[in-house]
């Protein structure tokens, strides 16, 4: 088993890829769309209201087009995977800034670590996502249920899948 799938099963980095082309796709419907999403070894779940059938639409296509290759569509620019990657090197840098023992050389090694650190953030975090928490090779996945709720006034949408 390779460490990817131990940290992210592969179930998971499937509907990660699925969730990523889904709402790039939906971006597409709707330029002005402002949702999140978070996906499991289930499916995703897309926090905002969305047209059902656009969404349905997006979808149907989504998996259309990683299972015809194109595997691009897994990687999202602003994807968590890439704050996660930016703060992890933001910190890095601030901690290896304030190893130095002069006050001057420490604030000037701080904040040029942590702008390179920024700067690294979004390539870095798309080469994790395309090795590490995605997998655009969705052949068999099927969506099994698309459903919306309501929590405290808040609306999400949660997508099932399953893997034949």
């Amino acid at each position: 088993m390779k460490a990817e799938e131990v940290l992210f099963g592969r179930r998971i980095r499937q509907n990660h890829a699925l969730e990523h082309a889904t709402i790039t796709i939906l971006s597409g419907y709707v330029p002005d769309l402002r949702i999140s999403a978070r996906s499991s070894s289930r499916g995703f779940t897309i926090f905002g209201d969305v047209d059902l059938g656009q969404l349905r639409r997006a979808l149907d296509e989504a998996l259309r087009r990683l299972q015809a290759g194109e595997a691009q569509l897994a990687i999202h620019p602003n994807c968590g995977t890439n704050l996660v990657v930016g703060f992890t090197l933001v910190t890095v840098g601030t901690l290896l800034g304030m190893t130095s023992n002069r006050a001057r050389t420490r604030i000037a090694s701080t904040a040029v670590s942590s702008v390179a650190g920024l700067m690294a953030a979004r390539p870095l975090g798309e080469f994790v996502q395309k090795y590490v928490t995605t997998l655009p090779d969705v052949e068999g996945v099927r969506v099994t249920d698309i459903s919306r709720r309501k929590f405290l006034g808040f609306t999400y949408v949660t997508v099932r899948t399953v893997q034949e």
